[in-house]
């Protein structure tokens, strides 16, 4: 596809490399291990199924066209959609586009580089970050420009409601040491775009490398417990390092999941591309020899439970299940047999645990 340069170069440059936690905490004995063995994850046999409920069709008259879509956000009667060529759009649930959300440019009440999306139907409020210009803009859901926040300490590219608090997590542009990032955190009130900021950084890693993220998620619920999982990258010889899924206590994060990936070779280059965690399961993207998969660990077991190759002939980070709710996943998948391009369509799947045979991804 016309595209498919662009989508490869952002994925480049989300690559990460030798992470760490911004204070060197003591590994309690009681932190877990989940082994992932690399058998696991191209052969297991899974119990767990993700069938397909409903499907939402994007390609009716009139709709522009769309490129990649990076987030969504789904309310009673409207879906809004961040596309990276236009921006936010919003359609109803037959398919139907409706409006643009703001315009990409650079007035104040413009966005550069949207990265993320949060509705409030309860103020009326639709909130979008901008990267580039490292602030939150509000607007109402007819279209109307509300407001712009002041200039966060970092660089804003997901939201993440907690209890009654929004957060949104930002990429920091300070260096705090040799080649060191940081995660910064801050919360805030949807409709006076009142932050708090944290003093000090959440989370540190080295790379090299900046980040572009899709649906990076790295909060998420676990019974009453807060966990944040920042993925990384494994570059060759980098295989035997283990990721970590921390539990948040107060402000700061304790190590509670080790992964350790086993029996991978020492010239295997394993990319964990995006991640979610929620309803007691941690969702990963993973990328290994050009290819994609779907891999779910369950938490609450500390096993994992589900392996699945995604369809390489489409954008992985599209076709990547992300969650609506406990139960609920929703994908983006597109037709890639017609000769002229067709907008997606957005399936809807149920996570069972029928002993039936598993539902392809892309809905064939």
């Amino acid at each position: 596809m016309k595209y498919y340069k662009v989508i490869n170069l952002f994925l480049c440059v989300s690559l990460f490399q030798n992470c760490k936690q911004k204070n060197d905490v003591k590994v309690s004995s009681a932190m877990h291990t989940i082994e992932i063995n690399k058998d696991f994850l191209f052969n297991h046999v899974n119990e767990l199924q993700f069938k397909a409920i409903d499907t939402l069709a994007l390609e009716a008259p009139g709709n522009p066209p769309l490129t990649a879509i990076q987030d969504i956000a789904f309310g009673k009667e409207f879906i809004f959609l961040l596309d990276r060529k236009h921006g936010v759009l919003k359609f109803d649930y037959e398919g139907n586009y409706i409006q643009a959300i703001g315009n990409k440019g650079e007035g104040p009440d413009e966005y550069s580089i949207p990265t993320a999306i949060f509705i409030d139907e309860k103020e009326n409020i639709i909130l979008i970050s901008d990267w580039e210009k490292m602030v939150v803009n509000s607007y109402e859901m007819e279209g109307s420009f509300i407001a712009s926040s002041k200039k966060l300490p970092g660089r804003p590219i997901a939201f993440y409601k907690e209890n009654d608090k929004i957060l949104v997590i930002q990429e920091g542009i300070e260096s705090y040491g040799e080649g060191a990032q940081t995660v910064l955190v801050s919360s805030f009130e949807p409709k006076t775009l009142e932050f708090q900021s944290q003093i000090s950084p959440l989370y540190t890693f080295a790379s090299r490398f900046y980040r572009i993220h899709f649906f990076l998620r790295p909060f998420g619920q676990l019974n009453d417990t807060t966990l944040f999982y920042f993925p990384r990258v494994r570059f060759e010889g980098m295989t035997d390092q283990k990721d970590t899924i921390y539990r948040m206590e107060e402000d700061h994060l304790v190590p509670e999941y080790h992964l350790d990936f086993t029996n991978f070779g020492k010239s295997d280059t394993l990319r964990i591309e995006s991640a979610e965690i929620n309803g007691g399961y941690a969702s990963i993207l993973l990328a290994y020899k050009k290819k994609s998969y779907h891999l779910m660990l369950d938490l609450q077991s500390r096993t994992p439970k589900f392996s699945m190759k995604l369809p390489s002939e489409s954008y992985s980070f599209e076709v990547f299940p992300k969650q609506l709710n406990t139960d609920t996943y929703y994908a983006i998948i597109r037709n890639m047999d017609e000769k002229e391009e067709e907008n997606p369509k957005i399936i809807i799947y149920s996570l069972t645990k029928e002993n039936s045979k598993l539902k392809n991804i892309s809905g064939e």
